[in-house]
Order: structure tokens, then C-alpha cells, then sequence
């Protein structure tokens, strides 16, 4: 790239050259009108005769190309300055970027040494130590490459786009589908990933529970700004269990390398799938769970120094830590305030609950779980006072999968059949396990 950038220099300065030259090349051009030209160009050109003499005998003698500026062969040394002075005006410039180089000249005059700032600046400049080209250098590192040490001292998390599914209320149309995936900084271990036919529901607080219900809860949470990654439930339930949440900088994507670099590797699940036709949700999740086990977790990673983010997950002596089941369900509680009304009654998210009479036009608090609505907590005055349930049970708001007819599959997926049939093998193998250390503890 640099020597592309010379040559194109180069262009320029020959065309520069030529736009001066080219008025004193007219043919049956009258001597005395050359004459005055030439004499226009030195009066306001600073350029010597000598010098056009020279550009003219090259360009009859070369052409165009002969314009351009001949690459000195003592490039990159310096001849204005010695050495040990250019050393020196280097060692003031790295030491502190800011300074100048009229200041970097006038400590060097204290030194005894002198050197004109133009000079003193292109070489500068030259060996890559130009203001310019120090703060680009300072913008790259901050950009760098980071690993947090120790498994759960860091989550990041995003969202992807998934394949369509038949929309389970008319299977004759489609609906996308959505991958929150939360993913270990330290070991590539992905804590959970989970499809979502919506993002209306807090899903980031859903897959969050999951991942702490599993690997243990974070020190932090790194995400985007996307809504769904700055709302008030998650700040909530980030606070209750002593998460710090962080949010990267606008237009900062490379912030969260670790789990866009998972997002391509998933690409390769939502290729192989398309062949399978996933017909709900669950079945795509089930075998999203499977490629996750056997196509990811199980395979050696290069950016751990080849291990299986299961085995560096599982070999990371950094103490996890595990809330009760009580308090992770409370962290993620949304929260409503209600007034009973005169049949001792509230509504919440189209239901009917019945708070009871003692609560007849007061003014109430509801906690409850988005995804379950079948119970909530009725608080008063600050204090949790009682579990309610809906007064009517009707169909629920979240409808379960329908039964849908087997359909004929013409190609399916032969990864993922391999990774299924691995799966079974590994459970299996867990499971023989798990029943001989049971049999030893009874024996002893």
C-alpha cells in the first residue's frame, strides 16, 4: 500500500511538471514567444531555469513517464541530520506524542545541536513518527485484541438473525427467527444460546436466567445498544444480581469480537439445517443444541491454544458463582403497579386476577414473569403480601407447539445426523460413568 501511495505522488508531481513545460512545447512556436513565456514561469513559478531545461530535454527524451521523480537511492536515510540527533529527536517524540517538532527543535538547540523544524518534521515523519500516524497507531491498540482471565468474568452477548419456520397459527406463511446467544469471554464456553420467533418478550433476560441457571453468574455483561440490550428490566435484574452491565461505544462493533466471531461460525448450523426444514421452534432449537454440543463446545478452538471451550471452561480454576433458584427467578420480575377495583379485581397483560377484597380501589404492585402467567406477586405498601393467580383460566398466551402432520423430508442434513448420533454416544458415555461412581460410592 505504501508504494502504491508513492507512485501515485509520483503521478502528480510529473503532471505538475508537464503543466509547466507544456507552454514551451507548442510546435512553430516563435523564439521570441517562447521566450517571454519561459520568463512568465521563472517570474512566478519557483522553479529555476535550469531545472525547466531539464524537464523539457527528459520529456522529448522519455515521454510523460520520464517526469516522474527517480526514487533517491539513499531513501530512508538521513543526510540533513546525523544520526545520533535524529535518535535523539525520535526518543523526545515517542516519550511524549504530543510535543511539536519547533519544540522537539528548541530542546535540541539546548543540547547544542541545531536543525531546522521542516527538516526535523519530514524525517519525523518519514520513520512513522508524524502526529498523525502516532494517534492512528494509539486508535488501532485501543482496538486490539482482549481476553478477560477466568471463566464468568465476562459475558457478551448479541443477536442474529435465524431462518424462517412456519408461523405455528398459519403454517402456510413463514416467521424469522431470532439467536440470542451470551457467550464466556475467557473460554469461548457459549453459556446459552437459544431461537426466538419474536423480540417482543424480554428474551436477552430469558437467555441471561438460563446462562446463569448453567455456567454461574457473571462479574459482567458486555452488549450493544440495541434496545433490547439497554432496557430497564435488564439494568434491573443486572443490578439485583451484582452484574455490571456494559454497553460498547457507537460504531464500535470489533468491542464484541467474540461473540460475532461465534455468530459466522453459527452459519454454518443455519447452512446445514436449511436441509433438515425445522418445522417449529423446538425442533429447530433441539438441533441447534446439538450442532452447539457437538459441532462447537467439543471442538478445539484456536484462539485457546487448541482446547474445546468445554474442556476450558471445565479446566478454569476461577470459582463460579450460583445464585439460589429463588433469588434468580425474583432478579428477573417485572414489575406493574395496578389498583384493585370494586369487585377486588386487576388486570395484567390481559388477564383477570383476583387480588381479594381486603385490596378493594388500592393502589398495588404486581411481579410477575413475562413468560409465565400463571401466578404473580401482589406487593403492598413495600411488603410482599401474597401470591395471585389469573381468576379465569382461558387459553394461554403462549401457545404451545401444535401437532403437526409428518411430512415427507427429501434431503436432510448428514452433520447434523453425525452430531446427533455423537450426542446420544456422549450422553451414554456420561451416564455409564455417573452410574459406576455411584456403585463405587455404595461399595465404599
Amino acid at each position: 500500500m505504501k508504494k502504491d501511495k508513492e507512485l501515485d505522488w509520483g503521478r502528480e508531481e510529473a503532471l505538475k511538471r508537464f503543466s509547466l513545460i507544456a507552454p514551451l512545447m507548442e510546435e512553430d512556436l516563435p523564439g521570441i514567444e517562447k521566450a517571454r513565456r519561459k520568463t512568465v514561469l521563472l517570474s512566478e513559478k519557483s522553479v529555476s531555469e535550469r531545472t525547466l531545461r531539464r524537464w523539457l530535454a527528459a520529456y522529448r527524451q522519455g515521454g510523460f513517464d520520464a517526469l516522474v521523480p527517480k526514487e533517491r537511492k539513499d531513501k530512508g536515510s538521513c543526510r540533513a541530520i546525523s544520526p545520533e540527533v535524529l535518535a535523539l529527536a525520535e526518543e523526545c517524540r515517542k516519550e511524549l506524542p504530543r510535543r511539536s517538532a519547533g519544540l522537539i527543535r528548541d530542546w535540541l538547540k539546548t543540547q547544542g545541536y541545531t536543525v531546522a523544524r521542516s527538516t526535523l518534521e519530514r524525517h519525523l515523519r518519514q520513520n512513522g513518527l508524524s502526529g498523525r500516524a502516532l494517534k492512528a497507531q494509539a486508535q488501532k491498540a485501543g482496538h486490539r485484541r482482549f481476553a478477560r482471565i477466568g471463566r464468568c468474568s465476562l459475558f457478551q452477548t448479541d443477536i442474529k438473525y435465524g431462518p424462517y419456520i412456519p408461523d405455528p397459527k398459519h403454517p402456510a406463511k413463514k416467521i424469522r427467527t431470532y439467536l440470542l446467544v451470551i457467550i464466556d469471554d475467557a473460554t469461548r464456553m457459549v453459556a446459552h444460546a437459544e431461537f426466538y420467533d419474536n423480540q417482543k418478550l424480554p428474551i436477552l433476560e430469558d437467555v441471561l436466567r438460563k446462562a446463569i441457571q448453567k455456567c454461574g453468574s457473571p462479574k459482567a455483561l458486555y452488549a450493544d445498544n440495541g434496545k433490547i440490550f439497554i432496557s430497564t428490566w435488564l439494568k434491573l435484574a443486572c443490578g439485583r444480581l451484582n452484574i455490571r452491565l456494559l454497553n460498547t461505544k457507537p460504531y464500535s462493533p470489533e468491542s464484541k469480537g467474540k461473540v460475532e466471531r461465534f455468530n459466522r461460525t453459527v452459519e454454518q448450523f443455519i447452512s446445514e439445517v436449511a436441509l433438515q426444514k425445522p418445522q417449529s421452534l423446538k425442533e429447530l432449537n433441539e438441533q441447534f443444541r446439538i450442532w452447539l454440543s457437538e459441532g462447537y463446545h467439543h471442538q478445539p478452538h484456536s484462539a485457546i491454544g487448541g482446547k474445546t471451550p468445554a474442556e476450558a471452561f471445565a479446566q478454569d480454576t476461577t470459582p463460579l458463582r450460583f445464585h439460589t433458584l429463588e433469588a434468580l427467578q425474583d432478579a428477573f420480575l417485572w414489575e406493574a403497579e395496578r389498583t384493585v377495583d370494586k369487585s377486588g379485581c386487576l388486570k395484567l397483560e390481559g388477564q383477570v386476577y383476583e387480588a381479594g377484597i381486603e385490596y378493594l380501589r388500592k393502589k398495588v404492585i404486581l411481579r410477575y414473569d413475562p413468560f409465565d402467567l400463571s401466578v404473580a406477586q401482589l406487593w403492598y405498601r413495600g411488603q410482599k403480601a401474597k401470591l395471585i393467580t389469573p381468576l379465569q383460566i382461558g387459553e394461554s398466551n403462549h401457545v404451545g407447539e401444535k401437532t403437526l402432520k409428518h411430512m415427507e423430508v427429501t434431503s436432510e442434513s448428514r452433520i447434523l445426523k453425525a452430531y446427533a448420533q455423537e450426542h446420544q454416544r456422549r450422553f451414554r458415555r456420561n451416564l455409564g460413568a455417573f452410574s459406576l461412581r455411584q456403585e463405587v460410592s455404595t461399595r465404599v
